[in-house]
């Protein structure tokens, strides 16, 4: 999507780009295979109180020391971690408190945030399609959200804007955590209005609106089933003279068949399958035709047509030719 204007932009809690290594010191074979497993901040706050320099970027975070060679780069489906010439591990935020993420992502979702996650990085997001009759009343929604975020909570950062594609314009609301404390998690989530009783009430709202469809779906498939077999019971005598043929399964070999089935309205209905092997050809070819009664499907004779179909099935039903 094409940026038009950036309404509000803002970083916290990032550090100065440092190009040398700033530990000359062999970093432990056991903290680097803890790494390549997906790392928390807090264990990063461990290695910090421990005299190992953490420098945090805007994609990723650098861990000073001279490491062991990697194991493995890919933490988490992406490839996540790298070693530098000077030996320092890079490790981008995707592999970073994403444990946290995925739970904080249940929560903004009932403020209408999406969380996305791919080999760039992740991101929580609001996009509204806007128009001049609603410009301002998203505007000032996004807003209003954006003003209860509070960036001293994490690093990372977030940014109003409008772009479009397609011929449409939007309202975006972008928000990065890259690194947050556990214990800056509730904090951030009340300040924003994406409370625990908001989330029970939502969900407690959205599972009795599935139970409700449940039912009215379960109410539907019995009221077919019932419709089906007041059909079936209606035509037996029709089904007693289909079953006077040979009955076949999974076959799709040349011939003539007639399937038993239901049209829209539940009724049973007669489906007539010509299956046939055209000549110097390797697969059988096919087409059907539905009747109403079993007298219909029997007197009717199919024929080859230039545009039947491969049948690359099977078929089980009754012979009939």
């Amino acid at each position: 999507m094409e940026i038009v204007e950036t309404l509000f932009s803002k970083e916290s809690n990032f550090d100065n780009k440092n190009i040398l290594n700033r530990l000359d010191k062999p970093i432990d074979q056991t903290i680097l295979n803890k790494i390549e497993q997906g790392v928390t901040s807090e264990e990063l706050n461990n290695l910090i109180n421990s005299g190992v320099p953490i420098f945090k970027y805007k994609t990723q975070i650098t861990i000073h020391g001279l490491f062991p060679e990697l194991s493995n780069s890919y933490i988490l489906g992406y490839k996540n971690l790298f070693q530098n010439k000077n030996k320092s591990i890079g490790v981008k935020y995707n592999a970073i408190d994403e444990d946290k993420r995925q739970r904080i992502a249940k929560r903004l979702k009932c403020l209408g945030f999406h969380y996305n996650r791919n080999s760039q990085g992740t991101k929580f997001d609001i996009m509204e399609m806007i128009n001049k009759d609603n410009f301002e009343e998203i505007k000032n929604r996004l807003i209003s959200i954006k003003n209860n975020i509070d960036m001293s909570l994490f690093s990372g950062y977030c940014s109003l804007w409008a772009g479009q594609a397609w011929g449409c314009k939007y309202l975006c609301l972008d928000l990065n955590i890259n690194i947050i404390f556990e214990a800056n998690i509730e904090p951030f989530l009340n300040k924003l209005g994406a409370t625990i009783e908001l989330y029970n009430e939502i969900e407690a709202r959205n599972k009795a609106e599935e139970e409700a469809r449940r039912a009215d779906w379960e109410r539907e498939r019995q009221e077919a089933q019932k419709a089906k077999e007041a059909s079936a019971s209606n035509k037996a005598d029709q089904l007693k003279l289909l079953e006077q043929y040979q009955r076949v399964e999974k076959t799709n070999k040349p011939g003539k068949y007639i399937l038993r089935d239901y049209n829209s309205e539940n009724e049973l209905i007669f489906k007539v399958v010509y299956l046939y092997l055209p000549k110097g050809k390797q697969k059988p070819r096919f087409n059907r035709k539905s009747f109403d009664t079993i007298q219909e499907a029997i007197n009717y004779n199919p024929v080859e047509s230039w545009n039947d179909s491969i049948y690359s099935s099977k078929l089980t039903g009754y012979k009939i030719a």
